[in-house]
């Protein structure tokens, strides 16, 4: 029983586990960031459709026909259009995410939607848009594109150094001709695999027309319209272009056609019934994205358009509401279809607008007040369906909720509680100061320069330069130059990694202009820990210093990867493979250095200064001493960084450390001087 009860919660969390990965994994992030960002487009989409549908129906509007032909041409050129703004944002936003030029992303993916999608044909001497399918590949071909252009540009990085002469703008473009071009054209040999994989698909989801009645038709096409909006395909204009669904006109039931009952009796609210949504939306607490957006939708759900929910909650690719998505539109479905055909709910047929709302549709096609009580009904159940799923989606982020969860845990509620309101004033207090501290470093780094600045290491036992440690320097507006002060308030918010990117640009960039020189100097480069985890990043560092073998080493500190060792130790590997190497530096100022050295593929170490000042001591003196004949005898590589004094020099050198660093050879060096360098002491 035991056992059983272990597997069943190991299972439990491998499930939530994956669900999480895929949350907030890089790709699903972007597409949510290039929904969200389409909001406008989607709200005036839908304000477009709502008033050329009220537009059609006002008399008066009709008589003049300049301004109907104008709301019609409006409403069908935004919704034609609609592919194509979700195929840009894709590009750009996950180009961006994979560390490549978003702008160039979205041309490429733009470019390749109309092509590769036939949605732009050329026919009789002109241009003709050919929507017919094409939204199947608005999420598709974007994506494709985007990742197959962040493989070409590690790829043909290694060039970087051919374009030396060039600036670094116009460099960058030069370097994504081959990338975006290849991209093109390889699409020509890979989309007729997914045409034929998408006829396959169609082939498995077409309607059984002869065998099925017009219920089971129904209910089939409810199911497959809404997998296809779960993966962000239109999927009633999809179905449509796609299968024979004449039955929608035949009777479900005596006297009611199998379209009226559709959206009147499954869809309250539109696709996904999401009035059922809202309402339990609504009850999240203040704040939560999911009731923002609810609120946001509700005067669009009110005459059933869902694009706002399906797309900015959002409900497409989101594991955690795809349950309720498919459930609560069956049990619509099943429940209204029990009710009616028992006869306890009156009803007539009669045409009505999709876009009439729920329960003035419900009076309308209803004999008595039943109709609508059993939409109220259904919207009561629907609520019930989707609150535990919006529920987890709004909590599984929730930092305050799960610290009071762990307080109620530990039976620390009541002491907790009390002190709940001036924790909460000081959280206030704390997150306004360091916005404004966030803004102010940014702000400081925008009106300055970023600049590497070059200390020298040096061999102890001839006295030559060995190699330098670039090290991150601000040139202010007044012209002072500035460490990286700002790195802490950077790494407090999740901002560095702009600043990485920024760093390991600027090293290869000053390497080219050394290699143009005739100078090959070894160089080590400082990023934040975070770096080694990401492997879009590593990839980024071995395309840059492609050309520079053997000259580059990253320094990593040595308490940053307790969860994270197997992944870092493949992505050093990786860096090994492409003549970069990895030092452990800082070594002797954390607690997991030992274990780092028996877990992780690197041979070279920096001794930290904050180690070497404790010599001072006899203590100090003796660990100092025990640590470096400990690493010379592992076969370690021995840097000692902070020597800035002739008794550390000579305590360095006694110890039999190969190469020294600090202050008293020289401090970091612009980098127009490091090629002249001689080491004066």
């Amino acid at each position: 029983m035991q056992c059983r009860t272990f597997l069943l919660v190991a299972f439990k969390r491998s499930i939530t586990g994956a669900i999480q990965r895929f949350i907030h994994s890089r790709y699903l992030l972007s597409l949510r960031e290039s929904f969200i960002a389409l909001l406008p487009y989607f709200i005036s989409a839908a304000l477009g459709v709502l008033l050329f549908s009220l537009a059609s129906n006002i008399t008066v509007i009709n008589d003049v026909v300049v301004l109907k032909t104008t709301i019609e041409s409006a409403a069908n050129i935004i919704l034609m259009l609609f592919p194509v703004m979700v195929s840009i944002s894709i590009g750009f936003h996950l180009s961006k995410n994979l560390a490549t030029n978003g702008v160039v992303g979205a041309i490429l993916a733009l470019l390749c939607f109309c092509v590769h999608s036939h949605f732009l044909q050329y026919s009789n001497e002109q241009f003709v848009l050919n929507p017919t399918g094409s939204s199947a590949y608005a999420v598709v071909i974007p994506s494709l594109t985007s990742w197959l252009l962040s493989l070409g540009v590690r790829f043909f990085n290694q060039f970087n150094g051919m374009f030396g002469s060039l600036s670094s703008f116009l460099k960058d473009k030069f370097l994504l001709i081959l990338p975006f071009s290849a991209v093109f054209f390889s699409l020509f040999l890979v989309m007729p695999l997914f045409d034929w994989l998408g006829s396959q698909i169609a082939l498995v989801l077409s309607p059984d027309l002869e065998n099925s009645s017009v219920a089971q038709l129904t209910f089939q096409r409810m199911l497959v319209t809404h997998l296809l909006w779960f993966v962000g395909i239109h999927g009633d204009n999809m179905f449509s272009m796609l299968f024979e669904q004449s039955y929608l006109s035949q009777d479900i039931l005596p006297g009611l056609s199998a379209k009226t009952f559709y959206d009147v009796f499954v869809l309250i609210g539109g696709t996904g019934c999401f009035a059922g949504l809202i309402l339990a939306a609504l009850t999240l607490k203040k704040g939560a994205h999911e009731r923002n957006i609810a609120q946001l939708s509700i005067p669009f759900t009110a005459f059933n358009f869902c694009e706002i929910i399906v797309f900015a909650l959002p409900i497409f690719f989101n594991p955690i509401l795809f349950i309720p998505f498919l459930l609560v539109p069956t049990v619509n479905f099943l429940c209204s279809y029990l009710f009616l055909s028992s006869g306890w709910i009156a009803y007539s047929d009669m045409s009505i607008s999709w876009m009439t709302p729920t329960l003035i549709n419900g009076y309308m096609i209803g004999a008595d007040l039943n109709a609508m009580l059993l939409q109220a009904c259904l919207i009561g159940i629907n609520a019930l369906i989707y609150w535990p799923f919006l529920q987890w989606s709004a909590k599984k982020t929730d930092y305050h909720s799960a610290v009071e969860a762990l307080s109620s845990k530990l039976k620390l509620s009541e002491q907790f509680a009390e002190h709940s309101e001036s924790r909460f004033i000081s959280r206030q207090q704390q997150t306004f100061e360091s916005t404004v501290e966030l803004q102010s470093v940014l702000a400081e780094l925008s009106a300055g320069e970023l600049q590497l600045h070059y200390q020298p290491q040096i061999d102890l036992r001839d006295n030559q330069v060995v190699g330098f440690e670039a090290l991150l320097r601000l040139k202010t507006c007044e012209g002072l130059i500035k460490g990286p002060y700002f790195l802490t308030t950077l790494q407090a918010h999740n901002q560095t990694e702009l600043i990485d990117l920024w760093v390991m640009q600027q090293a290869a960039k000053d390497l080219a202009n050394w290699q143009a020189h005739g100078v090959n100097p070894l160089i080590s480069i400082n990023l934040n820990p975070d770096v080694l985890t990401k492997l879009n990043l590593v990839h980024q560092l071995c395309a840059l210093f492609s050309p520079f073998k053997g000259q580059v080493k990253v320094e990593i500190i040595e308490s940053s990867y307790l969860e994270d060792q197997a992944l870092v130790a493949q992505h050093i590997e990786l860096l090994n493979e492409h003549g970069i190497t990895t030092v452990i530096d800082d070594f002797g100022t954390g607690y997991s250095s030992l274990f780092m050295l028996a877990n992780l593929p690197v041979k070279q170490v920096k001794l930290d200064r904050q180690f070497l000042m404790q010599i001072e001591s006899k203590e100090g003196a003796l660990l100092y001493q025990h640590v470096t004949q400990l690493l010379l005898q592992l076969g370690y590589q021995i840097v000692a960084e902070g020597i800035e004094t002739p008794h550390e020099l000579a305590w360095v050198k006694q110890l039999g450390i190969p190469i020294g660093q600090g202050w008293y050879f020289e401090k970091a060096l612009p980098f127009e001087q490091v090629q002249n360098y001689k080491v004066g002491k």
